[in-house]
């Protein structure tokens, strides 16, 4: 059983920079890299990417793949174009105040992963 996006990031501490879909899509799952071929892999309707990318590559990503969250670690401040790009493509975009080890634990327990 997923999550919305708006309970994980409740449960995990991360704020909603923008809304996107987390009133209806559940998160079932999460992948973290700081490559972003990894992530490319990982993207699914149901899937949260987390890393610590802010570059142009992350904008590409979200108006490419159907991705339903990103959330950025450490804090992030996103520039504006990425802010636009997640609000056209109603990805929601979250910003976690931990390191990326950190988020993963908590996404990984809000999620009942570790059982």
């Amino acid at each position: 059983m997923g999550l919305t996006i708006d309970v994980l990031a409740k449960k995990t501490g991360a704020r909603v920079l923008v809304r996107g879909r987390a009133r209806s899509t559940e998160i079932n799952d999460f992948h973290a890299s700081d490559r972003m071929s990894d992530l490319l892999g990982r993207v699914s309707d149901t899937t949260m990417l987390i890393t610590p990318l802010l570059t142009v590559s992350v904008v590409r990503l979200i108006e490419l793949m159907d991705v339903p969250g990103v959330c950025l670690v450490n804090n992030a401040e996103p520039g504006q174009v990425l802010l636009d790009t997640a609000q056209e493509h109603r990805t929601t975009l979250l910003v976690s105040p931990f390191d990326m080890e950190e988020t993963c634990r908590r996404f990984r327990a809000a999620l009942g992963l570790d059982t």
